[in-house]
């Protein structure tokens, strides 16, 4: 058995036409031409379960729209504004979000990220989600970093990588070949030439 509405929708002859012509209209906006047909459905005596079937609307979006109705009348067919979405950065916000960006992070061995980028500038009060949205309008990924070599090529490079490699091949007698390489798990604490601004952001390999 249906529940009743306690919300009881009566029409004057001058709203039931009115909200007919909207209801058949193809020219208004789709919410104004559901709303009026959840009206008129709900002054023929129809419960909110049905005329949700009927619309392919939620029975609380059409409790709602009877509930709006019975308060307002013909005004509840207006869509009513939305609430605004998050605060938009000012300009010279978004300047200086792109100026830190593409300055030299505070340590040798990171990189710009939207979280570090964030906590350098949390006088502005921005999120990361938002840097990273303010930093993709101007194509900007300061994340990313291209390596470049200064030394300068050596002429007997393969001479001298041969020797080396006959040592490892051929163990002079009484001898012991110890190779000894760079610690990888230890990162530079100072490098040998600065990172270039530029973007991407180039660093010197030593």
């Amino acid at each position: 058995m249906a529940v009743s509405s306690p919300f009881v929708i009566e029409l004057a002859s001058a709203q039931r036409e009115e909200l007919e012509q909207v209801a058949n209209s193809r020219t208004a906006a789709y919410g104004r031409v559901q709303r009026a047909q959840a009206v008129l459905e709900a002054a023929n005596g129809c419960p909110n379960a049905a005329i949700a079937r009927r619309l392919g609307r939620h029975v609380d979006t059409v409790r709602r729209w009877r509930k709006r109705f019975a308060a307002e009348g013909m005004a509840a067919l207006t869509d009513r504004p939305r609430p605004l979405g998050r605060p938009r950065c000012a300009p010279e916000e978004r300047v200086k979000v792109i100026a830190a960006a593409t300055a030299v992070p505070p340590d040798a061995d990171t990189t710009w990220s939207h979280r570090l980028l964030a906590e350098h500038l949390s006088e502005l009060g921005i999120s990361a989600s938002q840097i990273g949205r303010i930093l993709a309008t101007v194509d900007l990924k300061p994340h990313l970093v291209g390596g470049w070599l200064t030394r300068p090529a050596d002429p007997q490079f393969f001479d001298k990588a041969a020797d080396i490699c006959a040592v490892y091949r051929i163990c002079p007698p009484n001898a012991v070949v110890l190779s000894v390489d760079e610690k990888t798990g230890i990162t530079a604490r100072v490098r040998k030439h600065p990172d270039t601004p530029k973007q991407p952001t180039r660093r010197e390999f030593e």
